[in-house]
């Protein structure tokens, strides 16, 4: 080899392993699991199926993110005591998805309540992960708690950032070295990471947030947007979007040198079946592999519903999202 050449390598080990140096996580490719997020499961017309897990793993994913809303499932006033039914049926879909070598991320989702008056419910938050944290203490490590999903509206990054220590401190009494992951204000937006506090020398904390950039393409016609972005949006894979997803993702890394390397986890991305399905395989296989060189774990979101890479009423895989998340899957249909 000349030596220009060896010079040249050298340089580019180096210089992107600086570049994206944050913690390595046992994890890397993941998808989000819904049902429990909704008010009740089934409501929203996703009942959780064992089988899920078995699919997942075989596809060739390594953790699944499982959605909850506590809140729904416990009482209004203190003790604010959560349900025993909740606890049983998520203690029944971790264990399915450890029986088939999944990690697994529990959060509290919709917890809109404390969005609109999040100091009403501050106490409620801290009580439902006093209880979510002793009935889980003895669970292996690869079972992870997520404080809260997407903070935002007047639950800004000044109470946010108090809450979130809060909870945390909570956690570890019983939990001391359980991986905690947590997210910045409006929405887990990546250009909020510059206003999350974490604290100080826990090196269990895992830092996630959610991209669904550009908006317009992501949630073309999606009801619950208003008002609902057009339809008829296309991602082409164009050298300005590609730029333009890449420089969003290196907020992310460049906030994580400057924080003491602290790992990063894409807990949601994807794009509304209402997009083409050309477009959504080109824009979700891009922000994968940008994320993977960038030692960005991720879950995609999700796995059976409007995001969806499986179709539960046909009992099929919409092959062409599966291989765009993962390429090199065994799933052949």
């Amino acid at each position: 080899m000349k030596k220009g050449s060896f010079l040249l390598i050298l340089f580019m080990l180096v210089f992107v392993g600086e570049v994206y140096a944050q913690d390595a996580l046992p994890i890397k490719r993941g998808v989000n699991i819904t049902g429990l997020e909704a008010p009740f499961e089934g409501s929203w017309g996703i009942v959780i199926k064992d089988e899920y897990f078995e699919l997942v793993k075989k596809a060739g994913f390594d953790h699944v993110r499982i959605p909850i809303r506590w809140n729904a499932h416990s009482l209004h006033e203190p003790p604010y005591t959560i349900k025993d039914y909740i606890f049983e049926r998520v203690d029944h879909l971790v264990d399915e998805a450890f029986k088939n070598d999944l990690y697994v991320v529990i959060n509290i989702h919709h917890f809109e309540e404390m969005m609109k008056e999040p100091e009403k419910y501050r106490d409620k938050f801290i009580a439902l992960w006093e209880q979510i944290a002793d009935h889980y203490q003895n669970y292996p490590e690869s079972l992870w708690f997520e404080l809260l999903n997407e903070p935002c509206m007047n639950l800004n990054s000044d109470l946010w950032n108090d809450y979130l220590k809060e909870a945390i401190e909570v956690i570890r009494k019983t939990n001391p070295d359980r991986k905690i992951v947590v997210g910045p204000a409006d929405w887990n937006n990546i250009n909020r990471l510059k206003d999350l506090k974490l604290p100080q020398g826990d090196e269990n904390i895992v830092v996630t947030f959610h991209y669904y950039n550009p908006f317009n393409f992501t949630h073309q016609g999606a009801e619950w947007v208003s008002p609902s972005p057009p339809t008829g949006v296309k991602w082409s894979g164009s050298e300005e979007e590609k730029k333009a997803v890449e420089r969003e993702l290196d907020i992310a890394v460049d906030w994580s040198r400057n924080n003491g390397d602290v790992p990063l986890w894409m807990g949601e991305f994807g794009a509304y079946s209402k997009a083409d399905l050309d477009s959504r395989v080109r824009w979700t296989e891009f922000v994968a592999r940008s994320a993977e060189e960038r030692n960005i774990a991720w879950a995609y979101w999700e796995f059976c519903s409007s995001f969806g890479i499986y179709d539960y009423l046909n009992k099929v895989w919409r092959i062409s999202l599966l291989k765009a998340l993962v390429p090199d899957t065994k799933i052949e249909q």
